[in-house]
């Protein structure tokens, strides 16, 4: 798009717009001022030109003549107010300083299909300050609200994006002024842009915000005329150490400078108006809206705004009332963040700090995320998803840092006592960063456990998955790393209770669960608690599918379908766990394959190794499970023995299929008569369903049935005496 103001001799000033110059009167007949909220269609143009006959007040751009448009249609709904255009067009209002904000939805008018591309943009005093992406007719309308505090001039711009001008039908739906009336623009001074995250009530703001009464409240809530009188955030019955508290009507802006990423925040109306109130809570980027909640009461449940923000200089933070009047609209910005410099989203999100703050389980960062069972994202899961980074330890007690989520249904709990959690341990996913749960389960990719967890949730409980080590972070994933793998899962529910708003404590009930890899850490996890997490309420572990035997386990992965799976827990144990050099027990086909599996997830290596003969892989010829069987290994192996000098001290159900066809039926079965030998309470569940993929969901019921009772605190029967 190209925008020149060019003034003449003749006191005049020329807009040039798309290569059509549009004289502008230097001092144009003002209106009469402008005050509260005043649609576009009602006022003057000082000027307009239209790509397609004239620009049509309160209808859609029509053929040649003056009023032959239609009804404004967006995206199937009409507008009774608007401006109807077509590309390229230009119309320039005189506000004459009296007006605040610009708003309007935009978008391709319904009446040409999915026909139409343009890019909307708004001009104030010749400055641009909002313009959209390219929209065409197949896309949702947007909706823009823009800063013109202190503007004479506003100029409303849609120009063609692709293809030229054929059907470009443009909407300027329900576009309004905002007008204090004032005539002028206060003074301010534009404050600095974050240059690292931080928290939004701890930055200052750009300008002087809105609020519908009294104050906007930094870190409490909305409370009467005078600053500081609120209550203490909160937000169905959780409370909120950090954010903002705002009445409808409220607007607050802050300046980004193109430093930050995204804006997060919970929301919702403050517990202190108990059953009343209505508010809407909007998010604005540059002018475009990147967050929009809908109208929620204060018995809708808590809800997480995670806004994108790359590139933009000014974020706008709105509230308004339900429609229904204002009266007792309290609204939080409940932990809100600007997520800013090296603070970590997206991809950046897993690269830790240069320092981790002291102790195991600690929070490092945490952002808002989302949780979808498929990853079609047909319906997301009605819950508060948060994305974490905390601290957990490795096999030499040095600190690291470990990726997760935690995920806590909105629903009020309605069982006895406090929202129970449950540590959910994740089956294989791969070694590659891309296959850690945290990334795959909002959306990114195929987590084909989140069934599984949605039914926990679904029970009610709060459910933590951990990414264990070097999935997601840096250095190489310990898959099947006993102790390692343990520390994560325990870990990860001390940071879940770290997590403001969880609801998790150290009186929650904790019970563990896991199939396949999950099953080994859940079961590592149950036996290490005594010693490394004492403090947690656990009350019992559902371990299926266990590799308590990684030896026997090998053996049974030889040349079969999953063979990859093998050379994970090579890697993940020899390499990750104890700096094993595994290249000179390697042939050069060995080195290659290796070096595959460590960057794929497990679709890529089944379908890229299965079958392999791990023969095939050595310098001597040997398979890799006879190489296992040299002296150097068999500390490694030892100590990665499920059961081996070690017992939960609370009930344990173990489920094994007996045609599991990637972890041998005795791999699970050694570890319970292990874990029995010690005095462990077992019960150990023989399952018939085929396969390992199979047998997932048979133990699935059984797991659940068993947690149940365990949370219900229930008893449970143990079998060690017959197996």
């Amino acid at each position: 798009m190209r925008i020149t103001l060019r003034a003449t001799a003749l006191g005049t000033l020329t807009l040039t717009f798309m290569g059509s110059a549009m004289a502008v009167l230097q001092s144009p007949a003002s209106a009469a001022t402008l005050s509260g909220e005043v649609w576009a269609s009602d006022l003057p143009f000082v000027s307009q030109t239209n790509g397609w006959g004239p620009a049509e007040r309160d209808e859609s751009n029509g053929e040649k003549a003056a009023g032959d448009g239609r009804t404004l249609w967006l995206d199937g709904k009409s507008h009774d107010k608007g401006l109807g255009v077509h590309a390229d067009s230009a119309i320039r209002f005189d506000v004459g300083g009296d007006c605040e904000f610009f708003q309007s939805e935009v978008g391709i008018d319904d009446e040409v299909g999915n026909s139409g591309s343009v890019v909307f943009s708004v001009v104030a005093d010749g400055v641009q300050v909002v313009q959209t992406r390219t929209l065409t007719g197949s896309m949702d309308p947007v909706t823009i609200y823009a800063g013109i505090d202190g503007a004479q001039t506003v100029d409303l711009l849609v120009s063609q994006a692709e293809g030229g001008d054929i059907d470009d039908h443009a909407d300027w739906a329900s576009a309004k002024f905002r007008c204090s009336g004032d005539g002028t623009a206060p003074a301010s001074t534009r404050p600095e842009a974050p240059a690292t995250s931080v928290f939004a009530s701890d930055w200052p703001f750009l300008g002087t915000p809105a609020n519908g009464w009294g104050p906007v409240e930094r870190d409490t809530a909305n409370g009467e005329q005078a600053a500081g009188d609120g209550p203490r955030l909160k937000l169905n019955g959780v409370s909120y150490d950090k954010g903002l508290g705002v009445h409808a009507g409220s607007f607050v802006s802050y300046h980004l400078g193109g430093q930050c990423s995204s804006f997060t925040a919970r929301v919702g109306v403050d517990d202190s108006k108990g059953a009343l109130g209505s508010v809407r809570f909007r998010v604005f980027a540059d002018g475009v809206e990147v967050a929009d909640t809908g109208k929620m009461f204060n018995s809708t449940a808590t809800k997480t705004i995670s806004a994108t923000t790359a590139g933009a200089q000014r974020l706008d933070l709105l509230v308004d009332n339900g429609g229904d009047g204002s009266n007792n609209d309290h609204g939080d910005w409940a932990d809100a963040r600007l997520v800013c410099g090296d603070g970590g989203v997206g991809d950046a999100f897993y690269t830790p700090p240069a320092s981790l703050p002291a102790g195991m389980g600690k929070i490092v960062r945490a952002e808002p995320s989302q949780f979808w069972v498929t990853p079609l994202k047909v319906v997301p899961v009605d819950a508060t998803v948060t994305r974490l980074m905390y601290t957990s330890s490795d096999r030499n007690d040095d600190q690291i840092a470990v990726t997760g989520q935690v995920v806590v249904p909105n629903k009020l709990w309605s069982g006895a006592g406090p929202r129970p959690v449950v540590a959910y341990a994740v089956g294989t996913q791969g070694l590659g960063d891309t296959c850690a749960p945290s990334r795959l389960s909002d959306g990114g990719g195929l987590e084909y456990e989140n069934f599984f967890i949605a039914g926990l949730l679904a029970k009610g409980y709060s459910v933590v998955a951990t990414d264990y080590q070097g999935l997601g972070t840096p250095g190489l994933h310990t898959f099947m790393s006993r102790e390692v793998q343990a520390r994560a899962v325990l870990d990860s529910v001390r940071a879940a209770a770290n997590v403001q708003g969880s609801g998790i404590s150290a009186s929650t009930p904790v019970a563990m669960m896991g199939y396949s890899q999950g099953g080994g850490a859940a079961a590592a996890a149950a036996e290490l608690a005594p010693t490394y997490a004492p403090e947690l309420n656990v009350v019992g572990v559902a371990a299926g599918g266990v590799p308590g035997d990684l030896l026997a386990t090998a053996d049974h992965l030889d040349g079969s379908m999953v063979v990859g799976f093998m050379a994970y827990a090579v890697l993940g144990v020899g390499e990750g766990t104890y700096g094993m050099d595994l290249d000179p027990y390697l042939n050069a086909k060995g080195q290659e394959l290796f070096a595959k599996v460590r960057e794929e997830c497990v679709i890529e290596t089944v379908l890229g190794h299965a079958f392999t003969q791990t023969s095939t892989l050595t310098v001597d010829g040997v398979s890799v499970p006879q190489m296992l069987r040299r002296p150097e290994f068999a500390t490694l192996l030892e100590e990665q023995l499920i059961g081996n000098g070690r017992k939960p001290s609370v009930p344990a159900l173990v489920y094994h299929s007996t045609t599991d066809d990637a972890i041998p039926f005795g791999a699970g079965l050694g570890t319970a008569q292990r874990w029995c030998e010690q005095g462990a309470a077992v019960s150990f569940v023989k399952g018939y369903v085929p396969g390992h993929v199979g047998g997932a969901f048979g133990f699935y019921p059984e797991a659940l049935k068993f947690i149940e009772a365990r949370l219900g605190g229930a008893p449970v029967a143990t079998s060690c005496s017959t197996i």
